[in-house]
């Protein structure tokens, strides 16, 4: 018979045996027992008559419940669990298996025995009865359990979010596809990660030695793969032939010392392209650091076009001067007009190497310059006026639209206003001084896209960086070389986008012929085409290389049909150019008969060495004087006592004072 006595938060049951004529028990449950037993053909309790204590849910967890997390370390409580359980690793595979097994059940153990051999560990609770005794076997090579006593007495057996045994080592194996994926993985997302995932709260360096680890699994060492380059240099160049690649090394010290790249697929590529490259370097953030020069242009459809880079120490005056004469001897014989940012190694080198040549400073970088200019004491308002005038000079398309911009920009600017202006030579950087052509690009966002492009690939081994930068750039190559196969029309569809616009923006406008080829256009302001030389005064035609609204108007509504405007428009702009672009591919390097470089004693050459600068390395880039912050940095608040932007004074947060 079952007898229930209800209470607030317990079912007490009162069992007693009821037999049958025969003697035998028809049900029972055992003291101790739960509601879902009470069945027939449960087992048969010790104690027949006593009280069984059933329990029930808390009736608060209805007012807080939490979803069910299964955390990635579940699997790791059953690594240990047999006599005879095989690790076919070895031991490497049985400390691992071990350090989990510990992790996920919540205790420490020591090494009594550790070698290639044997392992033997025990509980750190000397009054603790857990064992395990693992050997190598001879016979086999396997690596076996062959005593095991798992069965704790101490009580320890609580899974925690802090274990010594969680190492840097550990993290490495666990974030090893993650690095290989995204190379650029940031330690403060993996804290997030093994929280969230795995439960364990870590500390950032233990993070952060493990994802360099993980990139020396992944990548190799450091130091090896600069002796690697001597193997990739004559493999890239079979593979690639007509490909520049130029290694230098110190005769003396044996040191690896400067790397030219120019694929000849590039170098094809670049001649059906605008005569027009940017220059830039950036710093690389692997452990022996150096720098990484580029020259990128741009195709038909307004996509970057990498040409050249070059590994080198440091970005100077030395390096530049050999980058540009190496980076001369790839080109066609032809006008190139440069920019960058005007760093001191280009300023003074591209009229010594390029005479015919032409260099433009980056606007983008000059409005910082002009902002640092004016300090601190000058509203930030005041400055951003300045800077708005100081472009209208910049895009002045003629000489007297560059005098009335001039003059205004010194009556708000002042003295210091005209220093700048002097400071800076205005045929390197306005429209209306420039002498050489640079297609509408007043800065340098072209490399500056590239180094982003790029940034996962900075972090790796000089080898891995070449090759990484190899294949992207093959990639990249085959697919515009797909996409081009199906376009149909004569123009690049970017500019053909761009041409559209401009000829809607001109239905309006009224067109008068002058003479032949010259045209007078009736928009606010008036302007003046002129067909033959290829200008409008608008300036937008020839300083673009490109139709502006204008030209194509006068081309629309003059000769009836928007086919006639193919012919005015720079053959680099043309689909058959961007297919002639792109028309060579860059072949793979196999890295199958790659010889040892493991051997410290036969390498060839050496690493890089560069003085390590004191304090924590720095990954973030440097900016131009003047540039601003995206945000500010924070400081502790003495009011509340949080990292925040703002202090004592105007402090909002409420406070138990």
């Amino acid at each position: 018979m079952l007898y229930l006595y209800p209470t607030t938060d317990r079912i007490y049951a009162t069992v007693e045996e009821i037999k049958s004529c025969s003697g035998q028990t028809v049900g029972s449950i055992s003291s101790g027992g739960t509601l879902g037993s009470i069945s027939s053909g449960v087992e048969v309790g010790s104690s027949i008559g006593a009280v069984a204590v059933v329990e029930r849910e808390e009736p608060l967890e209805e007012f807080c419940r939490h979803a069910e997390t299964r955390y990635l370390t579940a699997g790791w409580a059953n690594l240990i669990h047999e006599v005879g359980q095989v690790f076919t690793g070895g031991v490497r595979d049985f400390r691992a298996s071990l350090q989990r097994y510990a992790i996920e059940n919540g205790f420490m153990y020591d090494f009594v025995k550790n070698d290639q051999y044997r392992v033997t560990a025990k509980c750190s609770i000397s009054s603790c009865r857990w064992r395990v005794h693992a050997i190598l076997d001879r016979s086999n090579k396997e690596f076996r359990i062959k005593e095991l006593v798992n069965e704790h007495g101490c009580g320890s057996t609580y899974r925690t979010n802090k274990h010594k045994r969680v190492t840097s080592s550990l993290v490495a194996s666990e974030v090893t596809s993650l690095v290989r994926t995204k190379n650029n993985t940031s330690p403060m997302d993996l804290l997030d990660l093994f929280t969230d995932k795995y439960g364990l709260d870590l500390s950032y360096h233990h993070v952060w030695l493990g994802v360099e680890k993980a990139r020396g699994e992944i990548f190799g060492d450091y130091e090896s793969s600069f002796d690697k380059l001597r193997w990739y240099v004559e493999a890239a160049k079979i593979a690639n032939p007509g490909s520049l690649l130029k290694l230098e090394v110190d005769p003396v010290s044996k040191e690896f010392s400067r790397l030219f790249v120019s694929f000849n697929a590039c170098i094809t590529g670049f001649n059906h392209c605008r005569p027009f490259l940017c220059l830039d370097g950036t710093h690389l953030k692997g452990r022996f650091k150096g720098c990484l020069l580029a020259a990128t242009g741009k195709d038909a459809d307004q996509g970057l076009f990498p040409l050249a880079f070059a590994i080198v120490n440091a970005e100077n005056d030395c390096n530049w001067l050999w980058f540009l004469r190496i980076l001369k001897t790839i080109l066609s014989p032809r006008p190139i007009s440069f920019i960058s940012d005007r760093n001191h190694g280009l300023v003074s080198n591209i009229p010594a190497v390029f005479p015919d040549s032409h260099h433009a400073y980056c606007l983008y970088h000059l409005q910082f310059n002009l902002k640092d200019h004016f300090p601190g004491q000058f509203r930030q308002g005041y400055r951003n006026r300045l800077v708005k005038l100081f472009n209208a000079i910049a895009y002045a398309p003629s000489v007297s639209a560059y005098m009335i911009c001039e003059a205004k920009f010194y009556e708000h600017g002042g003295d210091k206003a005209k220093t700048f202006i002097a400071s800076v030579p205005k045929q390197h950087w306005t429209n209306a001084y420039f002498q050489g052509h640079r297609y509408g690009e007043m800065s340098s966002s072209a490399i500056e896209s590239f180094n982003n492009w790029i940034l996962a690939a900075r972090l790796m081994p000089i080898m891995n960086l070449v090759e990484e930068l190899r294949s992207k750039i093959m990639i990249q190559m085959s697919r515009r070389r797909e996409e081009a196969s199906r376009w149909v029309s004569q123009i690049c569809p970017d500019m053909d986008a761009k041409l559209a616009k401009r000829i809607d923006k001109g239905r309006s406008w009224r067109v008068y012929k002058s003479k032949t080829g010259l045209y007078e256009v009736k928009s606010v302001p008036a302007v003046l085409v002129n067909l033959e030389q290829g200008t409008c005064s608008c300036g937008g035609w020839q300083y673009n290389g490109f139709l502006c609204a204008h030209a194509a108007t006068v081309l629309v509504k003059s000769c009836g049909a928007e086919g006639s405007l193919v012919g005015y428009i720079d053959p680099f702009y043309h689909v058959e150019a961007y297919r002639l672009t792109y028309q060579d591919n860059i072949h793979p390097i196999l890295a199958m008969d790659i010889p040892d470089f493991t051997e410290g004693s036969t390498r060839v050459i050496k690493a890089l060495k560069n003085r390590r600068q004191a304090g924590r390395p720095c990954v973030k880039r440097i900016r131009s004087r003047g540039e601003e912050q995206s945000f500010a940095r924070p400081m502790k608040c003495a009011r509340c006592h949080k990292l925040s932007h703002h202090n004592r004074r105007t402090c909002k947060e409420s406070t138990d004072d």
